[in-house]
């Protein structure tokens, strides 16, 4: 079950990255200043979420002892 579960969170990962690059290639093309800062915010929210679930790791394998 845990090797679904980082599959499935890794697959998420890559396409939430996947559409950041798409929608700041987008705002770079179009010139849209806002474009450009909602995707890099888009990008923190998302290194903070990986930043989460390496902690949820931690605590899921300090428990398992």
């Amino acid at each position: 079950m845990r090797s679904y579960a980082n599959i499935l969170q890794t697959s998420i990962i890559v396409l939430i990255i996947g559409l950041n690059s798409y929608a700041m290639g987008n705002g770079l093309v179009l010139g849209s200043f806002w474009g450009i800062m909602l995707s890099l915010a888009s990008f923190a929210a998302l290194g903070y979420c990986i930043h989460l679930f390496k902690k949820l790791k931690e605590l899921d394998s300090e428990e398992d002892y």
